[in-house]
């Protein structure tokens, strides 16, 4: 989703979930050892860690991926002997009948003929002529997705090159799909948005192609906590320096600013050489003195600091999608962001913060200068100015935000998407103060949010 377009290139069934890198023959030997004199103690402990699947999977599914699960050393000597050969007339390797199929194009390099001899003393392996290798396959597709590129945004969602070799499957969105983001791009006043055929129609293409509609959008799966890039905003996010957290904190709008995308957030969350870092699961919700982070995947260090408006800039591309869930963790709904709108008192709008999710009813009132409070920001400032915050009151006397929602997005409705109003900065027990969009356009000049 740099663009978020999905290349998906299918060629090997689900088989891929069992290849390793290592060699099938060694593997195959290790398969054989067993330790010397085993303890009654480690065997004791291997039971106990040991889980039983019978009773999670069903036993005739449980019974053929026991058979398929037979044949990973095979799968490793033959993959290993591909990856010697990567331009070589290998198309793909599939389970089919009794054991294996090697659909090749041509002739069987020196590496494959070895490796074929290993992998059938595990079990049956066929060769299978394919009219196009997978190196063709991909080369081709990657004429699609460069005239994609150059085109702009089309209602392909996937180019799949054909297990068998017959050539590439071009999968459009599903046309309910398809409608839904041309009415984005219109309302965003974007070029209307291409077809699969429009897209084809000046590629010099060397194989059957064949174009499917899909029955089904595929998205990436992704929340508050399980981002990735290009950011969505309302995403939970850790600035970290010399592998100390020094805020905790939420995503702004992706924003367009200097020819190029960003994410906008609260300055008082980091400071450079601080890094952004997104992705924690907090356990139990509420609680962020139990939390527990993994992988943590690096957003881009922070930058472009202005805090006499608490705002900054995240150095990581920024996407035109706002993470909407009405309380986390249920769910990942998400919105998109179709502009900007600057301050208007008695406006009723929402906070979308990573802790709280989305907060509703609260309506604007005036601008007005906010001092920070000790013990600070990120820094441990505090005394400072911050100007021009807009204030805004939860109507129902719920908690307006809480901590961990700074520099997430503040918005209105537009259709099925929003306005985005700016980013939040403190919060009281009904009172929330935000930086509006006209402070971002003003240490910004002019930056907008990214739209579809």
């Amino acid at each position: 989703m740099k663009s978020k377009f999905l290349l998906l290139t299918m060629f090997c069934l689900a088989l891929l979930a069992v290849i390793t890198v290592i060699g099938g023959a060694k593997l195959l030997a290790r398969a054989k050892q067993t330790p010397t004199n085993p303890s009654a103690e480690s065997a004791q402990d291997d039971q106990k860690k040991a889980q039983p699947l019978g009773d999670k999977i069903d036993p005739k599914t449980l019974a053929i991926m026991r058979r398929q699960e037979a044949f990973n050393p095979a799968i490793a000597t033959l993959y290993e002997a591909i990856e010697k050969s990567p331009d070589s007339g290998f198309t793909s390797l599939a389970f089919e009948g009794d054991g294996l199929a090697l659909y090749w194009k041509g002739e069987l390099t020196a590496e494959m003929i070895a490796a074929l001899r290993v992998a059938r003393e595990i079990g049956p392996v066929e060769i299978k002529p394919a009219p196009f290798s997978l190196a063709e396959m991909n080369a081709e597709a990657e004429k699609i997705g460069k005239d994609l590129k150059a085109l702009g945004r089309s209602d392909i969602q996937s180019v799949i090159a054909k297990h068998d070799g017959s050539g590439l499957d071009i999968e459009r969105m599903p046309f309910n799909v398809a409608e839904n983001v041309a009415v984005a791009r219109a309302k965003a006043g974007k070029k209307a948005l291409r077809s699969a055929e429009q897209v084809l129609a000046g590629l010099d293409l060397r194989m059957p192609i064949r174009v499917i509609t899909a029955d089904e959008p595929i998205e990436l799966k992704v929340d508050r906590f399980h981002d990735t890039a290009a950011w969505n905003g309302g995403g939970y996010f850790e600035s970290r320096r010399n592998n100390l957290v020094r805020g905790r904190c939420t995503t702004g709008f992706g924003m367009r600013y200097l020819n190029r995308t960003w994410v906008l957030t609260a300055a008082h969350c980091a400071t450079a050489p601080d890094v952004a870092y997104q992705g924690c699961e907090f356990i139990p919700w509420g609680l962020p003195q139990t939390q527990i982070c993994s992988g943590r995947p690096r957003m881009g260090a922070v930058t472009r600091q202005h805090d006499e408006y608490d705002l900054i800039l995240i150095d990581a591309p920024g996407y035109h999608r706002m993470f909407d869930n009405p309380q986390p963790p249920d769910g990942h709904p998400w919105k998109n962001v179709y502009g900007w709108e600057g301050h208007t008192p008695n406006r009723l709008l929402c906070q979308s913060g990573a802790r709280s999710g989305v907060v509703c009813n609260l309506i604007t009132g005036n601008l007005r200068p906010w001092v920070m409070p000790a013990p600070g920001d990120s820094d441990g400032d505090f005394g400072y100015t911050i100007r021009n915050l807009t204030e805004a009151t939860q109507l129902d006397g719920k908690l307006a935000a809480i901590p961990g929602d700074s520099g997430g997005p503040v918005f209105v409705l537009q259709g099925d998407g929003v306005l985005a109003k700016g980013t939040m900065t403190a919060g009281g027990t009904s009172t929330m103060l935000f930086s509006g969009w006209a402070n971002v356009r003003a240490v910004y000049s002019g930056a907008v949010p990214v739209t579809p």
